[in-house]
């Protein structure tokens, strides 16, 4: 059994003790443990080597969850509905008309004038007494044109339903094209329907043999002029007059010329730029983090880890990218992004801005040409491959530690497997030693007896 260089004095200290009577034997398992303590040390390094691997593993998963991340943003600079696609609709009177716009919308000034607005049509009965009974009335409803109704509807009150709020009741519980509610005022309670449907499709003609019905609101379209257009709708809310752009229709003046203008939304595009900014020197940190040095002199577990050093060369080249047939922005730079000497960029404001306010087309074919290729999809494309959960520089520095730390831990297995046969060795040789031991003093006390009776001698 190997113990070579063990400072076995303790040990040597006990059999003496033993050996002259001072002790009863030895204590074999502790003389066991410490010899074991001594045999595990170079377990102790593979553990400490493969928590360092675990470490390292542990890092690359947050640093390439911080890359999707950048990639996602990428790919919002080249998403033609992205953040840089958004557009704002703003109304001269917005009394008269508001407007709301997707990234569909053409960047324009349109001129509205709305004539009146869209009605929901109702009708109410005269009063109706309290001992009215209602079950089994008939209440004729005819949609659109009088003349030429585009629906019918016939209720029938069931026989049980006689008071005027179980008929609303019914009303409101069955699939009729009206609502119903109750009115009460000093004249008595009313039964009023109100058309489910606005504008001239949805005007109500009410009649009853039991009950007398006039017509509250007739049910009109809206009318309006959109760049000279007119236009009905049957809504207040008209989507279809210009595309992309949803108008909101709030009273009537046909004197009034409404401008709405649609533009970029220069808020949303400075958000998506910050975003992608932020998003990408969250890496960049990541990244420099690992190779700055502390007060130990020591830099970062994945120092030096080749992966980490081809990620970092990777980010860099791909944010360098220069592009010439945009426009008048051919890098980053030339947009206020300007890069900083750890390699993270910082947005200049007044540099953005001016580009949003004045230059938005050329601004945003810088990140969404498709010929040449702008920024958004070539930088979208170089993240697709960073971030590859199999050849990525990531991902194949992860399976590189990850069959490190396995091949770590087969090596403590095997260890492991090792030390318990030699436990077990040492505690039988020590266990041995121990019985010997023990057995002494009774032997020396034996021998001592027979010396006793030994025949004294008279001769030197």
């Amino acid at each position: 059994m190997s113990t070579s260089g063990i400072n076995l004095s303790s040990i040597l200290s006990s059999i003496n003790d033993a050996f002259s009577g001072k002790t009863n034997g030895i204590d074999v398992q502790s003389t066991v443990d410490e010899l074991m303590q001594i045999e595990r040390q170079p377990e102790t390094q593979l553990q400490q080597q493969q928590s360092d691997v675990n470490q390292q593993i542990s890092m690359l998963g947050v640093l390439s969850g911080d890359l999707q991340a950048l990639y996602t943003a990428a790919n919002t600079l080249q998403d033609i509905s992205g953040g840089l696609d958004g557009r704002t609709a703003t109304s001269s009177q917005s009394d008269i008309v508001t407007a709301s716009a997707d990234s569909t919308a053409a960047i324009a000034n349109h001129t509205v004038t709305v004539t009146n607005l869209a009605t929901i049509s109702s009708s109410y009965s005269d009063p109706v007494p309290s001992t009215t009974q209602l079950g089994g009335v008939e209440i004729d409803v005819a949609y659109g044109d009088p003349n030429n109704p585009s629906g019918q509807d016939k209720i029938i009150i069931p026989a049980d339903d006689n008071t005027l709020q179980q008929a609303a009741s019914y009303i409101n519980s069955s699939s009729f094209g009206v609502t119903a509610n109750i009115v009460t005022d000093t004249n008595g309670s009313r039964l009023v329907l109100v058309s489910k449907t606005s504008g001239a499709a949805g005007n109500l003609t009410v009649t009853s043999s039991a009950l007398n019905f006039t017509q509250g609101t007739a049910g009109v379209d809206a009318q309006l002029n959109v760049d000279g257009v007119p236009i009905d709708s049957s809504t207040n809310t008209v989507t279809t007059a210009l595309p992309g752009v949803t108008l909101n229709l709030g009273s009537g003046d046909p004197n009034a010329q409404v401008t709405i203008s649609v533009g970029a939304d220069t808020n949303q595009a400075t958000q998506t730029i910050n975003n992608f900014v932020s998003a990408y020197n969250t890496v960049i940190s990541d990244i420099n983090s690992q190779f700055a040095v502390d007060s130990n002199a020591q830099e970062g577990p994945l120092a030096g880890n080749s992966g980490l050093r081809s990620l970092q060369s990777q980010l860099l080249s791909a944010i360098s990218y220069s592009v010439s047939g945009t426009g008048q922005y051919v890098n980053l730079q030339s947009l206020g992004l300007e890069m900083q000497d750890d390699g993270t960029l910082k947005v200049n404001t007044s540099v953005l801005n001016n580009a949003l306010t004045t230059d938005y087309k050329d601004f945003q074919n810088f990140f969404q040409s498709n010929s040449p290729q702008g920024f958004g999809a070539f930088f979208g494309n170089q993240m697709m491959q960073m971030t590859d959960v199999t050849q990525g520089p990531v991902a194949l520095a992860v399976t590189g530690l990850q069959q490190t730390s396995q091949s770590l831990n087969n090596d403590i297995s095997d260890f492991e497997a090792r030390m318990t046969s030699m436990q077990q060795e040492l505690t039988q040789e020590y266990s041995a030693v121990n019985a010997t031991l023990q057995e002494y003093p009774l032997l020396m006390q034996q021998i001592a007896s027979q010396l006793a009776g030994l025949p004294s001698s008279k001769s030197s």
